[in-house]
């Protein structure tokens, strides 16, 4: 019995110290399992050139400045009237200085007109009353000489009456030629037996008495 308890404590005792050897033995790391493989060596690629194209200029911008259309030019035609002046008789007439009009008037060139016009005749006057003052130049005192040129037909009444020196004045002016115009009567210039027309000037005094 003292044998069989023995060997049993000693394999107890054996069990028992090999179990503390194996927890005092330090644990050795694990390996660790490395695949060989091939070195890998870096591969350089070659940087491609990127073409940068310039860019496109811009396109200038031009400027259409539009012109004003000009509008187009109606030319008027206006047709001369010559309005005859109207001519008041003056109630209180004054006195006119009609120097030379009743005699020879000046002869001019002759125009060729047509009909022949005898030139240097003398211009016999057969009905020549005087024109009426205007009233107008009565009150503002207006005086002076007209000269008119008379062209006088085969009937001995004034075609054509001219003014060829003013007075200086219209209403003057206009009075004397319309009286002429319009109430003078001559006697016909004559050319082998024939009556002809003649041209000549006659003066026309317009005066006040003081």
């Amino acid at each position: 019995m003292d044998g069989t308890r023995i060997a049993a404590n000693a394999g107890a005792i054996a069990f028992n110290a090999a179990m503390l050897m194996l927890m005092l033995v330090p644990l050795s790391a694990p390996r660790l399992l490395v695949s060989e493989e091939e070195p890998i060596f870096p591969q350089f690629v070659p940087k491609k050139e990127v073409l940068i194209q310039p860019k496109p200029p811009k396109p200038e911008l031009v400027k259409v400045v539009e012109k004003p259309r000009q509008q187009p030019v109606i030319k008027q035609q206006v047709q001369p009237v010559e309005a005859p002046p109207v001519v008041v008789d003056n109630p209180n007439p004054q006195p006119i200085d009609f120097a030379g009009a009743e005699t020879v008037a000046k002869a001019t060139p002759a125009v060729d007109l047509g009909p022949p016009i005898i030139t240097g005749a003398t211009l016999q006057s057969l009905k020549n009353p005087p024109p009426s003052y205007p009233p107008q130049a009565v009150r503002e005192g207006l005086t002076g000489v007209v000269e008119l040129e008379i062209l006088v037909g085969i009937d001995g009444k004034p075609i054509d009456v001219s003014i060829v020196r003013s007075s200086g004045h219209r209403l003057l002016d206009q009075a004397a030629r319309k009286v002429v115009l319009n109430r003078w009567t001559f006697q016909p210039a004559m050319s082998n037996g024939q009556p002809v027309q003649a041209r000549g000037r006659v003066p026309i005094e317009f005066k006040l008495d003081q």
